[in-house]
């Protein structure tokens, strides 16, 4: 089998009635198991996925207490995650009908179309784009659409895999939430991630301290002390080799931010 027959199967399965769908999630996993260059690709995701941490960040609730299911931001994530909730569905650990009306429904319709745009959508798209597969695709944009206004920018913002202490009350913006924070946030979370991986000393618990800080001031949408906190992280991240890049990754987020503001 080849990967465009994968990417077929796919579209089999997004354009499929819910009372089909156990028969088409079935037909797609067979179809990566025929498929030696997706089978290589998925084992590889897979290598390094942490399926329990993955599942209790992806399946979170948002600011008001709603179910939300949130894909991870690193592409590898999304296709073991994905794989996961598939092979998961078929082994009936997980109930299909249960997980959509809890995470994926649309006003208590038990249709699967917004779980079909949550998942199988990006996971189809990130195989055609590691193997540079041009196709004929389902149009999903509508119902894309339809899920990203379950989550606004303010809930989104607001969903963090841990607890955290707030400093003060949010300070709702009617102009919407600067993507910078939203970012910048992200960023922080990974790093605290990374950082709480590893053996923790002095210098790490400080930089744990900083990210915590960073999170805080994103939520509070206050730029100037989350300017001040990624300075200080700089400094105090010196040698710390896991999180260099992100480190590097926040800044230009910051520099990018003050350059746009001073083209204002």
């Amino acid at each position: 089998m080849e990967v465009k027959d994968v990417i077929s199967v796919c579209n089999e399965l997004i354009e499929s009635k819910l009372l089909f769908a156990d028969q088409k999630i079935d037909k797609l996993l067979e179809a990566v198991a025929n498929c030696p260059e997706v089978y290589e690709l998925l084992s590889d995701c897979m290598g390094s996925f942490n399926k329990e941490k993955e599942y209790d960040k992806a399946f979170a609730k948002d600011a008001k207490g709603k179910n939300v299911f949130v894909l991870p931001k690193e592409e590898y994530k999304v296709l073991a995650l994905v794989f996961c909730v598939l092979a998961d569905i078929r082994s009936r650990k997980i109930s299909f009908n249960e997980l959509i009306l809890t995470f994926f429904n649309d006003d208590d319709k038990l249709d699967g179309k917004t779980f079909m745009a949550k998942t199988i959508v990006p996971f189809r798209d990130l195989i055609a784009e590691v193997f540079n597969i041009k196709s004929e695709t389902v149009d999903l944009n509508e119902n894309l659409q339809l899920s990203e206004e379950e989550m606004t920018p303010e809930e989104r913002l607001k969903v963090v895999p841990f607890p955290i202490e707030r400093a003060s009350n949010f300070l709702k913006d009617k102009s919407g939430i600067c993507q910078t924070f939203i970012m910048a946030k992200d960023t922080a979370v990974e790093m605290v991630e990374r950082l709480e991986e590893e053996k923790i000393d002095t210098q790490k618990k400080d930089c744990i301290a900083i990210c915590h800080a960073i999170i805080i001031a994103c939520i509070e949408k206050d730029f100037d002390l989350l300017t001040g906190l990624v300075c200080g992280l700089k400094y105090a991240g010196k040698g710390v080799r896991s999180i260099k890049h992100n480190i590097r990754e926040i800044d230009d987020i910051i520099k990018r931010q003050l350059d746009f503001e001073s083209n204002v």
